[in-house]
């Protein structure tokens, strides 16, 4: 007995042949490679033994020490009124740069790619001679406060929270300014405490004059312990 195929039939015989062909080799949209944050290890982070010559002292970053390996590591001595330095960041995430700094002067690092910029690290330069660094712990860890505040839009006004999570009131002093040099303004202007269990504000503004780009806010905490936090300021290049 003969049978005559449909023409549909011959068709979608066809079609499913080329889809099970063409299967593999289907061209899907492929998502853009997401953006990473800049990451910087202080874990990878030291002093090089034949950099240290008198209050000129090197410090270095392992491979690895930035990722994405790009960019450039900005160092800033907190200790001191010196403007930040900068080292290039080399293909294989190291950086080696050279500034004045002496003994348990703590340095910040802060990877820096475009407008972006990594969490700030604090290192502590430790010995004497100074042989090495170590990560500076944060001041009353209880105390919550973020350790950058970045003005991308320009001028205007950031809030910074102060969470007092302690068993005991804060008492900070007038907040300062690290150098001045840029158009930043802080209040409040006088000595502030923060009750334990709640918050404070101390609002920046980036409306007056000034040639930089960036600064750091010291708050200095006068009781229960005596210290110091930092905040790094910075403008839109």
């Amino acid at each position: 007995m003969r049978t005559t195929a449909r023409h549909g039939d011959r068709r979608g015989a066809v079609v499913a042949l080329l889809a099970v062909l063409l299967g593999g080799c289907v061209v899907s949209p492929q998502p853009s490679p997401p953006v990473h944050e800049p990451f910087l290890d202080g874990g990878l982070v030291g002093v090089p033994e034949s950099f240290v010559q008198q209050d000129q002292i090197s410090i270095q970053g392992q491979p690895g020490a930035v990722e994405p390996a790009e960019g450039v590591v900005l160092v800033t001595n907190l200790d001191s009124l010196d403007a930040p330095v900068l080292a290039e960041v080399a293909d294989d995430g190291s950086f080696l740069v050279t500034l004045t700094a002496s003994e348990e002067q703590v340095l910040r690092l802060q990877a820096k790619q475009g407008e972006r910029r990594s969490a700030p690290v604090d290192v502590v330069l430790a010995g004497s001679p100074i042989s090495g660094t170590h990560r500076a712990l944060d001041h009353l860890p209880c105390l919550e406060i973020d350790t950058w505040v970045s003005f991308e839009g320009g001028a205007g006004a950031r809030d910074v929270v102060v969470r007092n999570t302690c068993a005991e009131d804060v008492a900070i002093e007038a907040p300062r300014l690290r150098r001045g040099a840029a158009p930043f303004s802080v209040s409040p202007a006088a000595a502030f405490v923060v009750p334990a269990g709640e918050t404070g504000l101390v609002t920046v503004r980036a409306d007056g004059g000034g040639v930089e780009r960036e600064d750091v806010l010291f708050l200095d905490v006068t009781s229960p312990e005596p210290g110091r936090r930092a905040l790094t300021l910075t403008l839109s290049d």
